[in-house]
């Protein structure tokens, strides 16, 4: 199969992508290495953090909005990892993505403090300030931190089973680039604008990849479970 080469700005992100896909963020009501829930109030200072860092936070044990019930995957999850030694309280915060994946590891928060009323409050408290500015919010857009230019050979395609019904689709526009949505208004695709006009870094669902121009049509093409895969999409800018 022909290969070519195309010249994309690629983004590096601290944790995704996708506007408007990270929405919420889930904080367990008892940690694992916990007996009972909010032990030393650690739960609330989670919650609390994230809070302040502009996200919608829910427990585990709240009810969730529908969009969010519906689908998981418009939220990230929290967990924290304890490695504790025989003078001191370790923590690390690691937030997870709707499949269990690791996507980020704070920096370990410590302390000698003994008393472990004091003691963990100040680890978490010192783990998730490291946290702090990495995750920037405005207007439910996770924001990218890292560009860096990347040439990008095309690998063999494989088609999808799935049919993507995107005849009724049109283009709005954002602040980063275009929102593709269908006729009820639901966004179907989330496109980031790059140095080229005719490529765009694009998000479906829990799909990442780019949305070219080739040969008069538009085609999305992502990369899943280790085999790319292209989808032509309708649309007019």
């Amino acid at each position: 199969m022909k290969k070519i080469a195309l010249l994309l700005l690629l983004v590096s992100y601290t944790f995704s992508f996708a506007q408007e896909k990270y929405k919420y963020i889930i904080v367990p009501k008892k940690f694992e290495f916990f007996k009972e829930e909010n032990k030393y109030n650690t739960s609330y200072i989670t919650k609390s953090f994230f809070e302040k860092e502009g996200f919608q936070v829910f427990y585990d044990t709240d009810y969730f909005p529908d969009e969010l019930a519906k689908n998981r995957c418009l939220g990230l999850f929290v967990d924290a990892v304890k490695n504790n030694t025989m003078f001191s309280v370790k923590i690390n915060i690691e937030i997870k993505d709707c499949y269990n994946k690791v996507i980020y590891t704070s920096d370990q928060g410590s302390t000698r403090e003994k008393d472990y009323d004091k003691a963990y409050p100040i680890a978490f408290r010192s783990a998730l300030n490291s946290l702090k500015g990495v995750i920037n919010f405005k207007n439910n857009l996770v924001e990218s931190s890292i560009i860096t230019d990347k040439i990008v050979e095309e690998k063999p395609l494989l088609k999808s089973n799935s049919i993507i019904n995107t005849s009724e689709l049109r283009a709005e526009v954002t602040e980063t680039g275009y929102n593709l949505v269908d006729y009820s208004g639901f966004k179907v695709f989330y496109l980031y604008a790059t140095s080229l006009d005719t490529v765009f870094l694009a998000s479906k669902d829990i799909y990442k990849g780019v949305l070219f121009k080739k040969n008069n049509g538009w085609f999305f093409e992502y990369d899943f479970d280790g085999k790319v895969y292209s989808e032509k999409v309708e649309v007019k800018f």
